[in-house]
């Protein structure tokens, strides 16, 4: 007799005019669907990141004195809700005006930026198109002069081993903080390819390594850092992280 094997039954799978089955088309589904959800969360997503050396340069009695700091920027393509993740790591920029006192430009959200704003014009770039703009700043090299409306955040200390005393510093007048004679010449900005800088601010505010709990009590349970300004609360609040972020 014609027939299959006594005992043994055989299924065919289900399959569509294209002749795919029904477990292979739910199949590549899920892969799409998968390949898609990464694609939104940035794995395929193209990078632009270089290294940046911010140079200060402070007049003191005629003379430059001057102290750079290189930090690390990432910019990565928008996602699919147009998001654009972003990063950076470095540490504050320390200048020794000796007798005077020290002088910090702090770094913070606007590290990520002030690339762009320097060299998007030279670039031949709005500084809003960052899909074009950043991957020819990470492949620039040179130095050119920061303008005036992206200088970072300088600040001071009167007691440089005491956070509570922190003041900020008016780059239109550093010898309102620092006394005559003192006055800012320029900041530059540097796409290099030199390390990002580590160390330097914690061997001057020896503070930073403090625990949490220590460094709260220093301002009755808040953060110290606190600098005098003419807001509302009449100071501003400065994290940690804007002298160090790793």
């Amino acid at each position: 007799m014609g027939g299959s094997a006594p005992g043994r039954r055989f299924r065919r799978a289900r399959r569509g005019a294209c002749g795919v089955s029904r477990r292979d088309f739910l199949a590549k589904v899920a892969l799409v669907a998968a390949l898609l959800a990464l694609a939104g969360c940035g794995w395929f997503a193209e990078r632009w990141e270089w290294n940046q050396k911010l140079t200060v340069e402070v007049l003191v009695d005629g003379e430059i004195a001057s102290g750079s700091a290189v930090s690390y920027v990432r910019w990565q393509e928008a996602d699919a809700l147009d998001n654009y993740s972003t990063a950076y790591r470095g540490e504050a920029t320390v200048v020794d005006l000796g007798e005077r006192g020290v002088l910090f430009a702090l770094i913070g959200e606007a590290t990520k930026y002030v690339a762009g704003y320097t060299l998007h014009e030279e670039l031949g770039e709005r500084r809003s198109d960052y899909e074009t703009l950043y991957p020819k700043v990470a492949g620039f090299r040179g130095v050119r002069e920061v303008a005036r409306e992206a200088y970072p955040l300088l600040v001071t200390f009167t007691d440089i081993a005491d956070p509570t005393t922190v003041k900020r510093v008016d780059p239109d007048d550093l010898a309102a903080t620092f006394g005559p004679g003192v006055a800012l010449k320029r900041i530059t900005l540097e796409i290099t390819d030199e390390a990002v800088t580590e160390g330097e601010v914690e061997a001057v505010l020896g503070w930073l390594r403090w625990s949490r709990e220590r460094f709260l009590a220093a301002g009755g349970g808040e953060n110290p850092l606190r600098a005098p300004d003419n807001s509302p609360v009449g100071y501003e609040t400065i994290g940690r992280t804007k002298f160090i972020r790793r």
